[in-house]
């Protein structure tokens, strides 16, 4: 069940990370401006954010696994319709549909997760499924842009369907679960996502486990679009080198999942969010010092593993904010954390114009303060049986 699971995974984060290297040819093929084409990203990330309100009550009320193998389905037909596109209107509007699509995956798929594992080995399940999207983040960002320069574009987009047909596949034929729970009514109602939603917000975890990960988005995923131009400016690489940064935080994530394990035998969870918290900017300060491209790679591997350490730990505190309510809760914490990414490159850029690199320090200090005080907040509540 956890290979599914995993394939799901990997499946969503290809799916996500498989145009970034590609945009200067996608402009050049399509013939519009290289600003215009990096809207593909946006496309993205905006609808996949505001899917999940709608996504999570519909999930909780027709079941998990439901939702989740049509999302499969419709990503595979959309990874297909963006690989044969003929021009990039045609291409950014499937797009769209795409981030909806995805919407329903990576969420859903925790929230069936945490049906199926218990809260003592929940964390762990979660990491180990987490270490799929951290492998589709480097294999995206590293071997898109390899087969785009060989074999052309697109190629790496069939590969990208062919991922993502076998995980609809697999889901489909092997995704034996449990139907949900009977209703009074055959219908999803518009008060059963408010009274959903009403009972996850009335954990007082709720708004501290949500704040957290938008703040992820807004101040650590606002900067990393900018890492090429900065380096480009301060003579110090080029997109190849970025590549090289942004596929080391997944490297860091990777880092985190195999040793997982064994941190969860030496660290209460509150104090893996405060390690996190104190690792997860050393990126962001080597990128607002212009280290050298050798150690920003470094800097942005231990700010992989920090992330993990802290974004994980909030993922099994989800879990438990309303059990009944679980797909409602984690599509929430995604609308959050995309939240976040949406509108974090707007405020940073506008920072960096007017400001320079300086502002990347506001970033750190927001991003370290709040995972700090997350952690110290975490403190005060009482633990769950099975949980630590």
């Amino acid at each position: 069940m956890l290979f599914i699971f995993v394939l799901c995974g990997l499946a969503s984060a290809i799916s996500n990370r498989s145009l970034d290297p590609l945009i200067t040819m996608i402009a050049r093929d399509f013939d519009v401006p290289v600003a215009t084409a990096a809207l593909m990203s946006s496309a993205y990330a905006f609808p996949y954010a505001f899917s999940q309100p709608v996504l999570g009550p519909i999930g909780d009320f027709y079941g998990k696994s439901l939702v989740l193998k049509c999302c499969l389905w419709l990503l595979a037909a959309v990874m297909l319709g963006i690989a044969l596109a003929p021009d990039f209107h045609v291409m950014l509007t499937i797009r769209l549909i795409g981030g909806v699509a995805a919407g329903g995956i990576m969420p859903v798929t925790m929230a069936l997760m945490s049906d199926r594992y218990p809260p003592a080995v929940r964390q762990l399940a979660i990491g180990r499924f987490l270490t799929a999207g951290l492998t589709g983040m480097v294999f995206g960002a590293s071997v898109a842009g390899v087969m785009a320069v060989t074999v052309g574009w697109r190629s790496f987009i069939y590969l990208s369907v062919a991922v993502s047909l076998a995980a609809a596949i697999a889901a489909t034929f092997f995704l034996k679960l449990p139907p949900p729970a009977r209703r009074d009514h055959a219908h999803i109602r518009l008060s059963d996502a408010i009274s959903g939603y009403a009972a996850i917000f009335a954990n007082p975890k709720a708004l501290l486990c949500f704040g957290t990960v938008c703040t992820e988005g807004l101040t650590l995923y606002g900067a990393t679009p900018y890492i090429g131009n900065l380096l480009e400016k301060a003579g110090q690489g080029t997109a190849r080198e970025a590549g090289f940064a942004l596929g080391a935080i997944g490297v860091g994530g990777i880092c985190y999942s195999l040793s997982l394990q064994w941190t969860l035998r030496l660290m209460r969870r509150t104090t893996m969010m405060m390690v996190g918290a104190s690792l997860l900017s050393t990126g962001l300060i080597a990128l607002a010092l212009s280290a050298p491209w050798q150690i920003l790679v470094g800097a942005f591997v231990v700010t992989g593993f920090g992330f993990m350490l802290l974004h994980n730990s909030i993922q099994a505190e989800v879990a438990g904010l309303a059990p009944a309510n679980r797909a409602s809760a984690f599509s929430m914490h995604s609308f959050s954390f995309f939240l976040g990414q949406a509108f974090g490159p707007i405020i940073c850029g506008f920072g960096l114009d007017h400001f320079g690199r300086p502002w990347l320090f506001l970033n750190v200090l927001v991003l370290t303060g709040v995972g700090l005080l997350a952690s110290q907040m975490f403190r005060r509540f009482p633990t769950a049986s099975g949980q630590f």
